[in-house]
């Protein structure tokens, strides 16, 4: 393998792939990132296994063809550093050295046998869906940090996919809440009922506010795997086996409370509660609703503590049905607000006990359900 490579083009891919690449690993190969030389292109791969990517980036001119696997982050910082835009790579196989080299600067790589890389599928994206970019992200945002971080039960670790009738249902809970957001599409899909793992969406998300190209995915129900393709990346990932928990029960259908208010200032006034919540109490707040008779609602937000004070902020809202008080966890609420895109949220409210829905007005795609929490005294 030798080629002539600008360094941004270089340290580009490198900053694309190295998200996949494993640390700490039991085999030394996945700590490596594999190039590999296309007509005018190098390949760049990286997986540990679980996700994979790769990104393809122009070369100036390619010499020689062929491939080397280097040592991923030491490879990526050296890049880095380099002052010099100009790149020449040649790799030497017999003494298993990758040799970069410019005006000022020369190094030699110790690599590893590219053979010895695991093999990643090409991945047929014709049977699949496209999607614009910033609707995916968008998904993503509005649902992934909804799903759990502890192992305890891996499915919920993950988010679930449905693609029923020209539907897709995306949707991520960890038992104390459920974010659920829906996406038409005109693709002629079969059923599909995955668990996409929360970090390859997550990757996906950081991939994806680098380019405006149509993002396609598909099932590769053979590998269990899911691919996306947006432009010259490539991502695939395991899927999380098991059975997702049937959320469809959870969504109530009924309210006898509805709250209409100021996304942004329902947010400011969780992020002011918060600094009186502490972790291990839960991060209890208390919301107070009264309905208006000449006048707007109210909507009060309370937290207190012993050690750290208390704060009340007192919010106009608009107001259908009864009164109620009803505590929860400020961080979902905030997370949850947070996700919300448009200038008014509705909180829809049945009992004390009984959980929430958020809504962002204007956009009926999207709800959040929130558990609640006792209330002291």
């Amino acid at each position: 393998m030798e080629l002539d490579i600008l360094k941004e083009n270089l340290a580009h891919g490198l900053s694309i792939v190295s998200r996949a690449v494993a640390s700490r690993a039991a085999n030394p190969i996945l700590e490596h990132v594999l190039l590999s030389t296309e007509e005018n292109a190098l390949r760049l791969a990286a997986t540990d296994l679980e996700l994979a990517i790769t990104c393809v980036v122009e070369a100036r001119q390619v010499r020689a063809h062929g491939s080397a696997a280097v040592q991923a982050k030491r490879f990526a910082d050296f890049i880095g550093t380099v002052m010099e835009q100009e790149l020449h790579l040649a790799y030497d196989p017999e003494a298993a050295l990758l040799r970069v080299q410019t005006s000022a600067t020369q190094a030699r790589f110790k690599s590893m046998d590219p053979d010895e890389f695991p093999p990643l599928p090409v991945p047929d994206m014709q049977d699949g869906v496209e999607m614009d970019p910033e609707t995916l992200r968008d998904v993503i945002e509005q649902v992934v940090f909804a799903a759990a971080k502890e192992e305890a039960r891996p499915v919920l670790t993950g988010v679930s996919l449905r693609v029923r009738d020209g539907e897709m249902r995306f949707a991520a809970t960890d038992g104390f809440r459920l974010a659920v957001r829906r996406v038409a599409t005109e693709a002629q899909l079969p059923a599909w009922d995955v668990i996409l793992p929360a970090r390859t969406l997550r990757e996906l998300d950081r991939i994806l506010a680098r380019t405006e190209a149509p993002v396609r995915m598909t099932l590769l129900e053979d590998r269990r795997q899911m691919a996306f393709r947006s432009g010259p990346v490539d991502v695939l990932s395991q899927l999380i086996e098991g059975k997702y928990p049937d959320y469809d029960p959870l969504i109530p259908t009924s309210y006898n409370t509805r709250i209409v208010v100021s996304r942004d200032l329902f947010l400011n006034a969780c992020k002011q509660a918060q600094l009186f919540t502490r972790e291990r109490f839960n991060e209890a707040v208390r919301l107070e609703v009264e309905p208006g008779t000449d006048a707007p609602g109210v909507l009060r937000v309370t937290a207190q503590d012993e050690e750290l004070g208390d704060t009340t902020i007192t919010l106009p809202a608009v107001v259908e049905g009864q009164e109620m008080v009803i505590g929860f966890n400020v961080r979902f609420l905030r997370e949850a607000l947070e996700a919300m895109p448009t200038a008014d949220v509705a909180m829809e409210l049945i009992a004390p006990a009984s959980p929430a829905v958020l809504r962002p007005i204007g956009q009926d795609d999207y709800l959040h359900i929130i558990m609640p929490m006792q209330l002291p005294g």
